[in-house]
């Protein structure tokens, strides 16, 4: 995982919510909210990367939430091309 705070939209049925993110993985982002959903939620999530061009979009579910810290979402369907993107990101962050 790569610490990131960068701006995040997520929507679960016709509500959307703006957010930062905390972390980046391979599998998942971490977001920072006031107001986490409860663990199992789906959602779709949106967010662009450093130096990337496009947003990125995902179906995801709420792995863990915690009123203190945000909410951590993992990825269900993420297109090949934007699993190309984060994976690019993590590893040049890491190297």
């Amino acid at each position: 995982r790569v610490a990131l705070g960068v701006p995040v939209s997520y929507r679960v049925g016709q509500t959307l919510t703006g957010a930062v993110t905390l972390d980046v993985g391979k599998s998942g982002v971490a977001i920072r909210t006031m107001n986490p959903l409860p663990i199992g939620t789906a959602l779709q999530i949106r967010l662009r990367l450093p130096g990337s061009g496009a947003d990125i979009e995902a179906a995801g579910l709420v792995a863990w939430s915690d009123r203190k810290v945000g909410m951590g979402v993992q990825f269900e369907q993420l297109s090949a091309a934007d699993q190309a993107i984060i994976d690019a990101f993590i590893e040049g962050q890491m190297g």
